[in-house]
């Protein structure tokens, strides 16, 4: 049986299992014994930040978009639960049989972003964002095209996949427009308002927008002109 809700952080409904105490807890960490649970029960679960954090060297995101809240294993890089709302996930998710509840004093690496993730970005050493599904590899290729081999791959996978901006290119004489907006991308007309295709995220529409009955990706090498906007 579900704990009951009610409305006490941030206006937002969050099991009255998981609320702070600041008589006991002081406010270093908003009422919560530590910075994990600050985290996994304030920012994530009352204000609906993305989380990532690491548990038996596997990372894991925790992000709600549609209002699905989403759990991402970085190493397989696969969404492998979804759940209905925050305090569902936070009574139902398990990792190897454990309730994640119990696990909240082994995982490390917690950190907390403002709708950041999505199932192809994670964060370097330093902090900045890369493509963690079409990863850079700048030892290879260098720093021309950010990591990438051309071009075409670093404005798709970095600019458009990453940075959010939208694309224009030319493949086979004909022009395609991408546009990127806050919950999904899609593909458009030239003047980056009328929606023809949409999909979830980047990664979604270069594997699955066909053209001459072939994904982008599998064109990429072939694409003649292309720009971030």
């Amino acid at each position: 049986m579900n704990t009951p809700l009610i409305n006490n952080i941030a206006n937002k409904s969050i099991s009255t299992r998981y609320l702070p105490n600041k008589e006991k807890y002081g406010e270093e960490y908003g009422g919560y014994r530590n910075k994990t649970e600050e985290i996994i029960f304030n920012k994530f679960a009352a204000t609906s930040n993305d989380v990532s954090f690491i548990y038996n060297n596997i990372k894991y995101y925790i992000y709600k978009r549609d209002d699905i809240v989403k759990v991402y294993n970085a190493n397989i890089k696969e969404i492998i639960k979804e759940y209905l709302n925050e305090t569902e996930f936070l009574e139902s998710f398990s990792i190897n049989g454990i309730p994640f509840i119990e696990l909240i004093d082994e995982i490390s690496d917690v950190n907390a972003y403002i709708d950041v993730f999505t199932p192809h970005l994670a964060l370097d050493k330093e902090g900045f964002p890369y493509n963690c599904k079409y990863p850079p590899n700048k030892e290879k290729f260098g720093d021309l095209y950010d990591g990438y081999k051309n071009k075409a791959e670093g404005v798709l996978f970095y600019d458009f996949g990453i940075l959010g901006y939208d694309v224009s290119f030319k493949y086979n004489g004909k022009d395609y427009y991408l546009l990127t907006e806050h919950d999904h991308v899609a593909v458009c007309d030239e003047h980056f308002t009328k929606e023809y295709e949409s999909y979830e995220d980047a990664m979604t529409l270069i594997e699955n927008f066909n053209i001459d009955g072939k994904p982008l990706i599998e064109l990429i090498a072939e694409i003649e002109e292309i720009e971030p906007e």
